[in-house]
């Protein structure tokens, strides 16, 4: 994983990565908060259980109420055209997500990424929500 972290004026390390192209499922834990970024969308999604990449998605076409989701993949294409998935989020793929409703599962799955940020839950402050 290669993350920009930013910095404040007094020197102290940002709970915030800005990540250049990807965030793979080990490296999420839970608590922490992902912000992702489409052209036309921002999505959060709150962490509860990393192992089953379990969360809270919030955002997008789905407003501003939170809703349970699963974490499936994001898919991409090769250079040859064909599919390809990636075990956790990139740049340039599009977000899969499973969500409950009811006795349903509905499917999400955004539009191409274009910016990730992670918010660890061990640094965040109060003021980050």
């Amino acid at each position: 994983m290669h993350c920009d972290i930013s910095t404040d004026s007094d020197s102290h390390h940002s709970p915030i990565f800005d990540l250049d192209s990807a965030i793979t499922f080990d490296e999420i834990r839970r608590d922490d908060k992902v912000v992702i970024r489409t052209q036309n969308s921002e999505y959060r999604f709150s962490v509860i259980d990393p192992e089953n990449q379990k969360g809270m998605l919030s955002g997008g076409s789905l407003g501003d109420e939170p809703r349970e989701a699963f974490l499936v993949e994001s898919l991409g294409k090769s250079d040859s055209g064909s599919l390809q998935d990636f075990r956790g989020l990139k740049r340039g793929n599009r977000a899969l997500f499973y969500l409950s409703s009811g006795h349903r599962v509905e499917r999400v799955t955004t539009s191409r990424i274009s910016r990730l940020t992670l918010i660890r839950a061990a640094d965040r402050t109060s003021l980050i929500s």
